[in-house]
């Protein structure tokens, strides 16, 4: 293996799953998930630093997320990294960076 896309977060979800249907009927559930990192301040006091990350499923791993989370769940995520941009309409660049589901788990179970 040559190259590696490969992100395990484990989290809290910040809000319901949300779910979305295409015309085509493919699904996909977007998640909110919360992970914190600790550093030192001057006074050598801990201070906590929260990330959010948007994790998205698809299909089967969307349903499963749909009734497996729910706000407040503590959750393990495998994935990959996903970047993309999009123009709205008056012209501004916004940039997105999501987690793509490969695998997760519910850890309140």
């Amino acid at each position: 293996m040559k190259t590696q896309n490969k992100v395990q977060l484990i989290g809290y979800v910040g809000k319901d799953p949300v779910l979305q249907t295409f015309a085509d009927g493919s699904k996909m559930t977007k998640l909110r998930v919360a992970t914190d990192h600790y550093t030192k301040s001057a006074e050598g006091k801990p201070v906590q630093h929260t990330t959010w990350h948007e994790v998205v499923a698809f299909d089967k791993k969307s349903e499963m997320a749909l009734n497996n989370f729910s706000k407040g769940s503590h959750v393990l995520v495998e994935g990959f990294i996903v970047y993309r941009t999009y123009l709205d309409r008056s012209g501004h660049t916004h940039y997105i960076t999501q987690i793509r589901v490969k695998h997760f788990l519910n850890l309140d179970r």
